[in-house]
């Protein structure tokens, strides 16, 4: 089955908003087509969006992964690691992957470590990990709220990397919230 997708915008009627596109035609096995179409209809988006979104996750994420060390693993078996450390364990595996793991990472995938870097990173991960969150603003305080589901170690060793790192790399100060599935971070630095 062969599909065209259409662009909405020219390279003569780009506005300043909406990056300009082009008409590509892609051939795509029957089968794949109708799991991407069942997929659209899942999401209630066009088939020209969910495309869109696939090459955004693949040229964000998925393609840089191998290269930034980045490997998927089952989430139960990170669950089961997590449970096996002490305390003083987390705090240490936090420091090290705050210092070390996610500077490389931020620089590989991004070209620079900074708050911004990371938050982008970030919301790349929360979004292809399917793992709910969002962000709140009330005033000159924004906050992200991440529902993890991976149990009270899994949150304290989030929150003691979100820590070292706003605290530590960027002196920013924050508050924290945690629960057995679920963090919250609020602070003034996440505003959009």
């Amino acid at each position: 089955m062969r599909r065209t997708i259409y662009s909405s915008s020219s390279p003569n009627k780009a506005s300043s908003s909406k990056p300009v596109s082009k008409c590509v035609t892609f051939r795509i096995p029957t089968e794949k087509l109708r799991r991407l179409i069942k997929e659209t209809e899942a999401k209630q988006v066009s088939l020209n969006t969910l495309s869109n979104q696939i090459l955004k996750e693949y040229l964000d994420m998925h393609s840089l992964a191998p290269r930034a060390k980045l490997y998927y693993m089952p989430k139960v078996f990170l669950m089961r690691l997590v449970d096996e450390y002490s305390e003083k364990e987390l705090n240490e595996l936090a420091r090290e992957t705050a210092k070390n793991d996610l500077v490389d990472i931020s620089l590989f995938l991004k070209g620079g470590f900074s708050i911004a870097s990371l938050a982008d990173i970030t919301e790349t991960w929360l979004r292809i990990s399917k793992m709910p969150y969002r962000y709140e603003t009330n005033g000159d305080s924004s906050k992200i709220i991440i529902q993890h589901e991976m149990g009270p170690k899994y949150s304290y060793l989030i929150r003691e990397i979100c820590r070292y790192l706003l605290e530590v790399a960027f002196e920013a100060k924050a508050n924290y919230s945690i629960t057995d599935d679920t963090l919250v971070i609020e602070a003034d630095i996440f505003k959009r």
